[in-house]
């Protein structure tokens, strides 16, 4: 049971720094920092002058295959009782029975010094983060029963399983960002803006096991038969400097404003230009990581039989680089190994309702193709209603990941002045539905809100058609 419990924890506490996407965070126009790596566009007409980021961490985990929820209480209170208690007994772990692939997804950002600043039409920023993550994905339903059951698994015993592209892969790295965005039109009732960002890449560790085709059957409970295997792997052991790499967003935003634009320059006048809806597009994480001191290998087409496959050991690095180079036929050995980031497209709007009330929609879509060492993030749509005031901020994010209609999550984000805290997915813990994931994330920051000539000054005038606004130092 203790093993359970501190599956709970690892669950619940020890996966993610990035809470995948931060739905609740990236539509605000006071996000600053935290609205660049979605689209760095954001930043040209972000709504504070400056914000600084000092500390941040996001945790995010999710599965389609196994779930964990509680008989008595909520997944919550389940916890704390099974801490207080050696018994611990009220956890229920439940496998899904459905169709189809399965996926997991394990993130970990921590959030390190950032900036963004406006200069008028032009905006800077720059960042450094720290990243963990791993994906899972082509996991057919029977291989998932014998990773979550063992091979012992005996009603799968001498059947023969066909599985294709499977892909395994996990990087930890430190990304140095620099970050450019500019307002490029100011028309009418028309703000467009574009942005990007560079990335200089530091890898740390990394790991890839991919199966072309993988075509096997567990005979009983010690034999099991690989009739055919083709693939690669890789294995790159944790140190400071162990590979290198580049990576690069684009983003352009369009805005359709309440009042005239013409001549608009952001944060010339006291307060923002109010704006009806705008629509954001962009492309994130484009880019990989490239090791060269990596133990690794291709295989094609081959073969290898287990006489006792209890007997197999994996104690450390070496032990799994023996048994895949030893086992399978055909291995080609190689000390290279690249692992691409996980890029995607990103479309972003964002909807007035009432003054100070929005409601904004996303979409997330993975570019990893199937047959690629690439990273991949969940597939995701959320509708994300918010209140926002300058000092005070809240949202409701509903996100359905990998387009499962059948099991949306709701969460909470929370803004007081410079603290933020929040998940997409707080329903589970509150409640007694299964958990299949969760994410938290929290920064503190430091955010100036006006320009210099506008800090405790009056708001100037503004009207319909006008082309410039007065100057702030000027008295109404």
């Amino acid at each position: 049971m203790l093993r359970r419990i501190l599956i709970v924890f690892v669950l619940i506490c020890a996966v993610n720094a990035q809470a995948q996407e931060r739905f609740g965070l990236l539509n605000s126009n006071y996000a600053g920092t935290d609205g660049v790596p979605m689209n760095p566009a954001h930043m040209a007409d972000q709504w504070c002058r400056m914000d600084i980021n000092l500390i941040g961490l996001d945790l995010f985990i999710r599965n389609d295959h196994v779930s964990v929820s509680s008989s008595s209480r909520t997944m919550l209170g389940e916890m704390s009782a099974s801490f207080r208690s050696v018994q611990g007994d009220g956890f229920v772990f439940t496998e899904s029975v459905r169709d189809g692939s399965r996926r997991a997804f394990a993130n970990v950002r921590v959030v390190g010094p950032a900036i963004a600043l406006n200069l008028g039409r032009n905006s800077i920023g720059a960042a450094v983060n720290g990243r963990v993550h791993l994906s899972l994905t082509g996991i057919d339903r029977p291989l998932a029963r014998f990773a979550y059951n063992g091979l012992g698994f005996s009603p799968q015993w001498r059947t023969r399983y066909y599985d294709e592209n499977i892909r395994l892969t996990a990087a930890a790295w430190t990304e140095f960002n620099i970050s450019y965005a500019r307002l490029l039109v100011a028309h009418d009732h028309t703000l467009v803006s574009a942005g990007v960002t560079g990335k200089y890449l530091l890898g740390h560790a990394g790991m890839g096991l991919g199966f072309d085709v993988l075509d096997h059957t567990v005979l009983d409970s010690a034999r099991a038969q690989v009739h055919e295997a083709t693939g690669y792997y890789g294995l790159v052991m944790p140190s400071l400097n162990a590979g290198h790499g580049l990576g690069l967003d684009l983003g352009l935003v369009y805005t359709r404003t309440l009042e005239q634009a013409d001549g608009h320059v952001p944060h010339q006048v006291c307060e923002p230009l109010p704006y009806d809806w705008r629509v954001g597009a962009s492309l994130i994480d484009l880019g990989g990581l490239r090791f060269r001191d990596a133990m690794a290998g291709t295989f094609r087409s081959s073969r290898s039989f287990f006489p006792d496959y209890n007997a197999v050991q994996l104690q450390d690095e070496h032990a799994v680089d023996s048994l895949i180079a030893t086992s399978l036929s055909g291995f080609e050995r190689s000390n290279d190994m690249s692992v691409g980031l996980p890029t995607a497209i990103a479309v972003q709007f964002d909807k007035r309702v009432l003054d100070h009330v929005y409601v904004a929609a996303n979409w997330v879509q993975t570019l990893s193709l199937p047959s690629t060492m690439r990273l991949r993030r969940p597939n995701s749509l959320a509708i994300v209603p918010r209140a926002e005031w300058r000092r005070f901020e809240a949202a409701v994010p509903i996100v359905i990941h990998e387009y499962d209609i059948t099991r949306p999550s709701m969460g909470f984000m929370l803004r007081l002045n410079n603290i933020i805290i929040g998940s997409d997915d707080l329903l589970p813990l509150i409640s007694r539905r299964g958990l299949f994931g969760t994410d938290v994330y929290f920064r503190v920051k430091w955010t100036i809100f006006k320009g210099p000539r506008c800090r405790g000054r009056r708001q100037p005038s503004r009207g319909a058609g006008v082309r410039t606004a007065l100057p702030c130092l000027l008295p109404r």
